[in-house]
């Protein structure tokens, strides 16, 4: 929905900075308010493309943490992290000593 809107607000400040020129040719308004108006549609687009870049990292996110795309097996007999009662290291100090 939010994207919908920022799409929509984009829109509607590029067609005002538009016409902002076509009235700055015209000799109607100062460059000023075209600069303005310029300015005003450069942050909605910016504005609109962060929003974007936010539900790709998020649908990323999402989907690394519900697993997706993993095939693999798991072997649940070995253990994931090798700490200081399951390291190898350990295990052979004791013998040496």
């Amino acid at each position: 929905i939010r994207n919908g809107r920022l799409a929509s607000s984009a829109k509607s400040y590029g067609e005002a900075a538009r016409l902002e020129r076509t009235l700055y040719k015209a000799g109607e308004t100062g460059l000023l308010d075209v600069l303005d108006a310029e300015r005003s549609a450069y942050s909605a687009d910016d504005t609109l493309l962060q929003s974007r870049v936010s539900i790709a990292t998020d649908y990323i996110a999402l989907n690394k943490a519900l697993g997706g795309g993993w095939d693999g097996v798991v072997d649940s007999t070995t253990p994931e992290i090798i700490d200081v009662t399951t390291g190898p290291r350990f295990a052979s100090r004791a013998v040496a000593q």
